[in-house]
């Protein structure tokens, strides 16, 4: 998410799928203090939100780790 307006700007993230145990993570937050701007996917911060709110002039990488097909089946089983 990019916002280059002067004001803080509200996202709804993408819903993730029911029963799911994918979470939205946290990369980048260029509005946040160092170290906490950037972190590996695999160490990012959980978003528990379904909003985001994007300070001004910055930008924010969420990502969603793909789950792996022997985890979907497992689920089902």
């Amino acid at each position: 998410m990019l916002n280059a307006y002067w004001e803080p700007l509200t996202f709804e993230l993408p819903p993730v799928l029911a029963g799911s145990q994918q979470r939205w993570r946290r990369c980048v937050d260029t509005a946040l203090v160092s170290p906490g701007d950037f972190r590996p996917g695999d160490r990012a911060p959980f978003v528990e939100q379904v909003i985001y709110v994007v300070q001004p002039r910055s930008v924010v990488m969420l990502v969603l780790p793909l789950q792996l097909a022997a985890e979907s089946d497992a689920m089902v089983s």
